[in-house]
């Protein structure tokens, strides 16, 4: 086997051995083990001898006898042999002492007593001081000044530090902002050393007391900095501030109170530093909490955040931690203290935002609801708008520790007050209840017990006044003024020991204090957690706030309330959205004309009469017709229509169709609310003109002959107050968006009507000499009119009527226990996606731009095709030059629609995402829905389209 060096071989006489045949490696001597000699052993006796050796001792070092063991002698002293008997001498003189026998008692310099210890650092300081010194020598630095201090020295200096003052050995640097040590030089490292402690020790000692002083001393300067930048900030970070401050006064009595006292100085080092734990632990929070730590520095702090939502936010996060950390129960009572202090004000006007504990935080409204007749004009007054801004002010943001819950009813609640207070300003509601309710913080056992078992008010708590003197009670002799005793003291005394009957005053410390020893040192099991906690305190406040959007919602559905949506959705669906016949009837006379040439007996306004003449003027041939629309707005022979005639035309419209409403109602009988609506909306309906684009390219409005003439003219409706929440201006614009679209196909299939008029003569055909365009013509035709009318039937039954049919089922009331909607604000939302149905179904969206292209192209190219055969009817071309356009038209639109189908296709294929879909009743109808819709429509189209 392979060793590093050569080893001798292994004799049993050992003396024979020569050294000389091996070789070994040059280790040095670092022990002396002296040879056995070959004879019995007895250790014991040979030591025995060598003490009483008659050999001078050595002189001893200059250290403590017990160090002795200390000293690195090469070889041990000769010591004298022994004079007489050891066993005899030492029974002796142990006797006499009546000391323990030990083998240490058997040395010569033994002192004569016995050791504390074995151990030298639980023997004397002194002693262990210098055998710390002897072993680790501090070496000589000419930056670092050494200051020994005595204990007592020590502790007072510290007691002045704890408080944030300057002490002897410790001064505040507000550069850095925290205690350095006072050095003789400037620049000079200052190290202080207690009695017989290292640098270690002391340090460690000196840590937690510099540590409190420091934290104190920050957060007492940005108390002083959120005054004096925050005061007018709001009552949040007021009273987050005010708290902050009692905590720190609360803390300074209690250090005031630790030792080193008069009459306990005689307290170890340990015992004292034990004492500030408790504070240090606190002030530790408080630091973290307000982003003061003792590592950061001064420079890097950041700016408080003095929103309540942030601060709120933060606070809690930090008291979540410390409960689930199980820090100890003043540290966490002292964070749950400032949690209540600061949101007390917040909750309080929460509440009152949704009428919770009597009054509101929003302006009250003076609007008186009177007559239905003048109610359009109360909603243009001042206090209209000034709820509207109220409406906008609401925000929806609250902190993060808020349950979902909350969050979801909390903003609809706040404008169903505003909304309840216009519509119903003595609704039992908005009353001043006779017990007002708070919500806050609670925390001990009985309290949350008996919020959960609901018994008595214990889910909203009697407010205590942590702050402030309680109110006392008109039937106790005690007056309010007695809360003013305060300024009859003496100075220097303090008001938290003044003695009212035999009770102590209230005061900011010693409600902290009962705040901290009513403090649980954990959650009941009935509320494990934090959050848990959280959901029962504003369990009421959700309840109130699901009760005042359900009665708003009800004022809404009801039909025996003064205001009813289902009316004005009835009215949006008959004349925007052109499902009432007599409107729409009324309207195509008015626009529209399916007339196969200029009749001198068609019906045209007084007006126009009257400028014109008392028959009709003969038309300029110059000019195309745009078949289809009504010869009474081709007077002028200017497109659009300008002047009063356009609006007094389309105003009779109106008038005309809401006759039928009040024709049974006689000068005696009162109308009901319905028929009163009816009266009401003639007021609020009109029609209006918009301002279109004339850039090109968006400038087909301007010209007759385009399916798009009539994009100027929309319907304008005025809903009341408060019932435009539930018709917004975003959902107006996509009825009008509708009711364009309709006017388009409307003109489309007049124009087709009147090809067929043309047409209907078998005597005098379009084509009367080419017959191969003459049955393209009435090939093309058909195949026109199969197409705009199953769009046309498509549109109305499937498209609108599909959708608003079940809608307003379930605005009907019923027996339900669950209304259909939560709020009046979940019932406009319903209502934006029952119009963004309809305009999905009728390819209207910005996401099937593609396929609505198409079909307006189709359409165009329908509408082209009948100013074709009225160029031809009015003998502005001829058949030879008509009929390759019209073989041009017909390839044109074959391929538009094979296009189309396609198009149509690919969005059926499409799969649909989850949309709001409210479950209907048993005896309602399932809506066709948006873009499910479409394939009603590939449906009625032919499928040889898609072959073309």
């Amino acid at each position: 086997m392979a060793t590093l060096f050569s080893l001798p071989s292994l004799r049993d006489d050992f003396d024979e051995f020569d050294a000389s045949q091996a070789v070994l490696p040059d280790f040095k001597p670092r022990f002396f083990i002296p040879m056995m000699l070959d004879k019995p052993q007895n250790p014991i006796i040979d030591t025995l001898k060598l003490h009483n050796s008659a050999v001078p001792v050595a002189t001893p070092l200059p250290l403590p006898t017990e160090l002795a063991s200390l000293t690195l002698d090469s070889f041990p002293p000769r010591i004298p042999a022994l004079s007489g008997s050891a066993w005899t001498e030492a029974g002796i003189r142990g006797c006499a002492q009546r000391e323990i026998l030990s083998w240490d008692a058997l040395r010569p310099d033994y002192p004569g007593r016995a050791s504390p210890s074995a151990f030298i650092s639980e023997q004397d300081s002194l002693v262990f001081a210098a055998a710390r010194y002897l072993v680790q020598a501090r070496l000589n630095d000419p930056g670092t000044e050494v200051r020994y201090v005595k204990q007592h020295e020590l502790l007072a200096s510290l007691k002045m530090t704890v408080l944030g003052l300057s002490s002897p050995l410790h001064t505040w640097d507000p550069v850095s902002e925290t205690f350095v040590p006072v050095v003789s030089q400037k620049g000079t490292r200052g190290i202080l050393l207690v009695d017989d402690k290292d640098e270690t020790a002391s340090a460690s000692f000196i840590s937690r007391f510099l540590s409190i002083g420091t934290l104190l001393r920050r957060l007492e300067i940005l108390v002083a900095t959120l005054r004096s930048k925050f005061a007018k900030e709001g009552p949040t970070i007021h009273a987050f501030t005010h708290a902050l401050s009692t905590i720190l006064f609360y803390l300074r009595e209690s250090l005031a109170q630790c030792p080193p006292q008069e009459g306990n100085a005689s307290m170890t080092l340990v015992a004292v530093w034990s004492q500030y734990e408790q504070s240090e632990n606190i002030l530790t929070a408080l630091a973290t909490l307000c982003d003061r730590e003792e590592q950061v520095s001064p420079r890097d702090y950041p700016v408080p955040d003095h929103t309540p939502i942030n601060l709120l936010s933060s606070v809690y996060y930090h008291l979540q931690s410390h409960i689930e950390r199980q820090s100890p129960k003043a540290v966490t009572a002292v964070i749950a203290f400032i949690l209540t202090s600061a949101s007390r004000e917040y909750f309080q006007q929460l509440s009152r935002s949704v009428g919770f504990g009597g009054g509101s935080s929003i302006r009250q409204s003076s609007r008186v609801v009177g007559e239905q007749n003048d109610q359009y004009a109360l909603d243009m007054d001042e206090d209209g708008v000034d709820e509207r801004d109220d409406l906008d002010s609401i925000s929806d943001s609250f902190p993060t520790f808020f349950p979902p819950r909350l969050v979801d009813v909390l903003p609809a609640a706040q404008k169903s007050l505003v909304l309840l207070r216009a519509a119903e300003p003595n609704h039992p509601l908005l009353r001043a209840p006779s017990v007002v309710s708070v919500i806050q913080w609670f925390w001990t056992w009985s309290e949350i017990e008996a919020a959960w078992n609901r018994q008595g008010s214990a889910s909203t708590p009697k407010a205590q006044h942590l702050f402030s003197p309680e109110c006392p009670s008109p039937a106790e002799d005690v007056a309010v003024l007695a809360q003013f005793r305060i300024f009859d003291l003496e100075p220097g005394d303090h008001f938290g020991h003044t003695l009212l009957d035999d009770k102590r005053a209230p005061s900011p410390i010693s409600a902290l204090q009962d705040f901290i020893d009513a403090f649980p040192q954990s959650l009941p099991p009935i509320i494990p957690t934090l959050s848990h906690l959280t959901s029962l305190i504003f369990e009421s406040l959700v309840e109130h706030a699901s009760t005042l959007s359900t009665t708003l919602l009800s004022m809404f559905l009801s039909p025996s309330a003064p205001l009813q949506f289902k009316p004005h959705m009835e009215l949006l669906h008959s004349y925007l959205l052109l499902a009432a016949p007599s409107f729409k009837s009324r309207l195509a006379a008015a626009l529209f004309s399916d007339s196969q040439g200029w009749d001198p007996g068609e019906a045209i306004p007084m007006s126009l009469r009257a400028i014109g003449g008392n028959g009709p003027k003969k038309r300029d041939r110059s000019h195309r017709w745009p078949v289809g629309l009504s010869f009474a707005f081709l007077e002028r022979e200017t497109w659009p229509p300008v002047g009063a005639d356009l609006s007094f035309f389309l105003r009779t419209v109106i008038v005309d169709s809401f006759e039928r409403h009040g024709e049974h109602l006689a000068e005696d009988d009162i109308p009901s609310s319905r028929e009163m609506f009816w009266v009401e909306a003639e007021r609020r309906l009109g029609f209006a003109i918009r301002d279109l684009p004339t850039i090109a390219g968006h400038d087909k409005w301007l010209n007759p002959l385009c399916e798009s003439a009539l994009d100027f003219l929309y319907m304008d409706y005025k809903p009341p107050h408060p019932l435009d929440i539930l018709i917004t201006p975003d959902i107006l614009s996509k009825y009008q968006r509708m009711f364009t679209h309709l006017l388009r196909i409307m003109r489309v299939e007049h124009a087709l009507s009147a090809v067929f008029r043309m047409g209907r003569s078998t005597c005098r055909p379009v084509f009367p000499t080419l017959t191969s365009s003459n049955k393209l013509l009435l090939h093309f035709r058909f195949i026109a009119q199969s197409f705009v009318t199953n769009l046309s039937q498509y549109i109305v039954h499937t498209a609108i009527n599909g959708n608003f049919d079940p809608f307003l089922e379930r605005l009907s009331p019923s027996g339900d226990l669950n209304p259909p909607f939560s709020d009046v604000f979940a019932l406009a939302k319903a209502h934006s996606a029952l119009m963004d149905d309809v305009l999905g179904a009728c390819l209207l969206r910005s996401s099937q731009r593609v396929a609505g292209d198409l079909l307006r192209q189709a359409l165009e190219l329908v509408l082209e095709f009948a100013v074709l055969v009225g160029d031809l009817k009015t003998d502005r071309l001829e058949e030879y030059q008509a009929a390759p356009l019209l073989e041009d038209l017909s390839r044109a639109f074959r391929a538009k629609m094979a296009a189309l189908v396609r198009s149509l296709k690919t969005l059926a294929d499409v799969p649909v995402g989850p949309a709001l879909v409210i479950s209907s009743r048993g005896h309602g109808r399932t809506p066709t829905g948006g873009i499910q819709a479409i394939v009603h429509l590939l449906e009625s189209l032919s499928g040889w389209w898609s072959n073309c």
